[in-house]
């Protein structure tokens, strides 16, 4: 479905919903994600997505090697 073709009722109600839940999507994107529910994407994939949408980069989490030698530095 393109974004510019109409919402289904279900998909619509479906909309709605995420309106009422506080969440603002526009319809070309509710279509993109609703396309990747579809799809059954990972919901890493879909989290992926949603960032790009949005102008979010990924955080990166710090190493385990570096988790483990600040741990050591404190009880030094």
């Amino acid at each position: 479905m393109a974004p510019s073709d109409p919402l289904t009722p279900e998909q619509q109600q479906v909309l709605e919903l995420t309106r009422l839940a506080g969440l603002n999507i526009r319809d070309d994107v509710f279509v993109i994600l609703l396309e990747l529910m579809q799809s059954d994407a990972t919901p890493m994939l879909v989290l992926q997505v949603l960032r790009s949408l949005a102008g979010v980069t990924p955080q990166s989490s710090p190493s385990a090697t570096t988790s483990r030698s600040s741990l050591s530095g404190r009880f030094s």
